[in-house]
């Protein structure tokens, strides 16, 4: 490959040919690359149009005055001067300086996309605890289902082969195949041996899985193409990679609008960034106690762009952090949980493609980032294939559907997101002006568990707001209350005719109202 030339833009016809002259006699220009252009009209359109045809050339450019030196230095020009007087040891050092601005330039960038990939590293080094173990529970499952088939098929193998020994002998042949049958017991073993490699190929899927998910961290930008990306599924995956090491403190919830429109982009570039991002809010619910904390994951879009908001229940940013939060190497983490180039490249990458990242926060009270993505044009759509969509007068499946968990005690918030994730996208409210303000918002939940007995608003009072404002969500409403006995809600439970659980509920009976009320919608 040959090495970038060097590029001397001048002001005009008669000073290029005037430095061509001057150069001829130079000893230092033989084998430097050097050539000389002049230029008219915009300059810092010029510099632009030659920067973009070569990134890597070294661009000196001669002005008449300051401002043009100014204006071509903002567009991507290496060196400047504004003297159009050069002699021998101007030009000498106006080439040098635009060399080593090159150099250096691309060094820079060499930097930045080593930097990008240790911060890739130290998520990933985050990820490896929950990770390991979700790979270690299929391979777990693998081997031994291997070595119970091994148990079970070998004795089988080498009896066969006895047998096949002893065929000229019928009564030794008699006594193998008692035995064989004895061994075997055909109905057990083939049921046994069915869901041996069920189970086998089960937690093959499930690792190849994960490792697929893990690819995110494999990959460079130049690797990567935009292709069409459902956002649910792209959230989903992040969550699938970094969701355990949050559920240990806390509780996720995922509250996505309806028909969100599809994404042109490059998946594991945005991945990224929601590792990022659910990486900090991991760190950040580690830094204050409380009850129970939660990470909450919303989609919304309106015509140009889709909003994936990311919020935190942790410290929250300090003032004075606010505004260099994404500045790179700037970190407010311990020193072994990031470098402070995470939020700088997350910036980076959603900037690239047309959108932006932004942050809010009220100190005490957590933070909330949100990724700004655009949406799709309908030329560049047409291009792409589609991505499926599930049938809207089908019933979700179980995996897809959203529940909404009213209820002001935090362990019950905890208890129903253990035992409802991840196959089901939760969305919290402690009180029923809460859920009503979420609704409000855009979620569309399909199906609601509500506490009676709440504080401020209580759970009469929202499903009748639901009844006149979202009569389909107070069809799939499940009540589950440790209020029956009291006096206040008994009339209400009697003309209720949805489903009524009484606390203290078993997983079971809440699994088969929502598997019910799902089959039914």
């Amino acid at each position: 490959m040959s090495a970038p030339r060097t590029l001397i833009l001048v002001p005009s016809h008669e000073l290029r040919d005037q430095l061509l002259s001057l150069a001829e006699g130079l000893p230092w220009v033989p084998g430097r690359g050097l050539t000389f252009a002049a230029w008219a009209g915009d300059v810092q359109k010029v510099v632009a149009e030659h920067r973009a045809i070569e990134p890597g050339a070294a661009i000196a450019v001669i002005t008449k005055d300051e401002p043009s030196a100014v204006a071509a230095l903002a567009s991507g020009a290496d060196e400047v001067t504004s003297r159009p007087d050069v002699d021998a040891a101007n030009l000498a050092s106006l080439v040098d300086r635009a060399e080593l601005r090159a150099r250096l330039r691309a060094e820079n960038r060499r930097l930045q996309s080593s930097f990008a990939h240790s911060e890739k590293l130290v998520a990933l080094g985050t990820l490896v605890a929950g990770v390991g173990h979700e790979i270690n529970n299929p391979l777990s499952a693998v081997m031994l289902s291997v070595e119970v088939a091994q148990r079970r098929v070998v004795p089988v193998l080498n009896l066969a082969m006895e047998l096949g020994r002893a065929r000229r002998n019928s009564d030794d042949a008699n006594e193998l195949l008692d035995r064989l049958a004895k061994l075997t017991q055909p109905e057990r073993a083939s049921r046994d041996a069915m869901r041996i490699f069920e189970d086998i190929g089960s937690a093959a899927d499930a690792i190849a899985s994960i490792v697929r998910d893990l690819r995110v961290f494999a990959r460079t930008d130049q690797e990567e193409l935009p292709e069409p990306i459902d956002v649910e599924q792209l959230v989903d995956h992040a969550i699938r990679l970094v969701g355990r090491e949050i559920m240990q403190r806390g509780i996720i919830e995922r509250d996505y609008a309806r028909e969100l429109p599809t994404l042109v982009i490059p998946r594991n570039r945005v991945t990224q960034v929601l590792v990022n991002v659910l990486v900090n809010a991991a760190h950040a619910i580690r830094e204050v106690e409380r009850p129970v904390h939660h990470v909450k994951i919303t989609a919304r879009a309106d015509d140009d762009f889709l909003a994936i908001a990311i919020s935190d229940t942790g410290p929250g940013i300090a003032p004075e952090s606010l505004s260099r939060i994404f500045d790179p190497f700037y970190t407010t983490k311990r020193q072994e949980l990031g470098t402070g180039l995470g939020l700088a490249i997350s910036r980076s990458i959603v900037r690239r493609l047309g959108g932006d990242l932004l942050v809010e926060s009220v100190y005490g009270d957590g933070a909330t980032f949100v990724c700004f993505l655009p949406i799709a044009t309908r030329e560049t759509a047409r291009e792409r294939p589609k991505v499926a969509k599930v049938r809207s007068d089908q019933p979700p499946p179980r995996s897809c559907s959203s529940v909404l968990l009213v209820d002001d005690d935090e362990r019950m918030l905890r208890s129903y997101s253990l035992l409802l994730n991840p196959e089901y996208r939760l969305v919290t409210a402690h009180d029923g002006r809460d859920a009503i303000e979420l609704l409000e918002s855009g979620s569309q939940p399909d199906i609601a568990i509500i506490e009676l007995d709440l504080p401020i608003t209580e759970g009469r009072v929202l499903w009748n707001w639901l009844c006149e404002n979202r009569p389909k969500l107070a069809q799939n409403t499940i009540i589950v209350t440790g209020a029956a006995s009291k006096e206040t809600f008994s009339a209400f439970l009697a003309d209720y005719t949805g489903p009524v659980l009484h606390k203290p509920v078993h997983g079971d009976e809440l699994l088969e109202a929502l598997h019910s009320l799902l089959q039914q919608s």
